[in-house]
């Protein structure tokens, strides 16, 4: 099990809302994960020590029910006591009060599972226009990893191999108007090795380096790629292999991520040799 490190505590305030949420699905006896940045900033800063320079308030929270009834109960559940406020325009979206009724953190509630239309699709109610792609949602369930936040706290929080699978995916949906995906997907294949896999990469990895000829920088996101490749069922891996599998897609996706290489002298050069190390990864067997 992992653990946040005692020198880089949560906020009160994130921890209060992952007790909440802890303890209510396991009154509902309803398996869920912390997704989203939080579970990027919990792994990669509390539990690795690792600064990612991007700081965030929001709480994501993905939540296996057997229907809408029962995302609908959590939401009243978390509401009834006037800690939590619904948000009138977002579904999936509570804020956490703050003292003196100001609107805090940010917390949402994805339901997967029961309420999915196939092609692993949700439709938010009561319009049922608004869609969101869940697919890996499953599969990052399957692999999430407990953390001890505190004493007498335990959650479980994606996997970094599951956020990446998640973050492509989402990326793929909302990409054309925000790029923040595929920058957190560079944060992640720049921070892996760091994050508990160096090790790895001389043991039982080692074949990885010497593809890379010992580039450390290159070795991250292809480990990556391996891992996600372990985690995702065949109808996921088809997915990804159709998104990974557009050229044009593909070159969007460097383009964003070019932004985060500043520093060098050919901005979409760097960001392509990340992605080519990552889809390898992917691919080899």
């Amino acid at each position: 099990m992992l653990s946040v490190r005692s020198n880089r505590p949560l906020d009160p305030q994130t921890i209060a809302v992952l007790r909440d949420v802890d303890r209510l699905a396991q009154e509902l006896n309803l398996p869920y994960f912390v997704a989203g940045a939080m579970a990027r900033e919990i792994l990669l800063t509390h539990v690795f020590g690792l600064d990612t320079r991007i700081a965030t308030l929001d709480v994501d929270f993905a939540v296996a029910v057997a229907d809408w009834q029962q995302f609908h109960t959590i939401k009243t559940r978390l509401a009834r006591g006037g800690q939590y406020q619904p948000s009138e325009r977002e579904h999936q979206r509570l804020y956490y009060v703050l003292p003196g009724g100001r609107k805090g953190y940010p917390v949402d509630i994805i339901p997967f599972r029961g309420a999915e239309q196939p092609p692993n699709m949700i439709a938010w109610p009561p319009e049922m226009k608004i869609m969101m792609n869940v697919a890996g949602y499953e599969e990052a369930l399957a692999t999430a990893v407990p953390v001890q936040i505190e004493d007498g706290l335990v959650v479980r929080v994606i996997s970094l191999p599951g956020l990446a699978l998640l973050k492509l995916f989402a990326w793929a949906d909302r990409g054309d108007e925000n790029t923040k995906d595929a920058r957190d997907l560079i944060l992640l294949f720049r921070s892996y090795v760091n994050a508990g896999n160096f090790e790895r990469l001389y043991e039982d990895a080692i074949d990885i380096m010497a593809a890379v000829d010992f580039d450390i920088d290159l070795a991250g996101p292809r480990l990556l790629g391996r891992d996600v490749r372990t985690i995702i069922a065949p109808t996921t891996r088809a997915q990804i292999d159709a998104l990974l599998g557009d050229a044009k897609k593909v070159d969007r996706l460097v383009t964003h991520m070019s932004a985060e290489f500043k520093a060098a002298d050919d901005r979409i050069a760097a960001a392509e040799r990340l992605v080519e190390q990552f889809k390898a990864g992917l691919t080899e067997s």
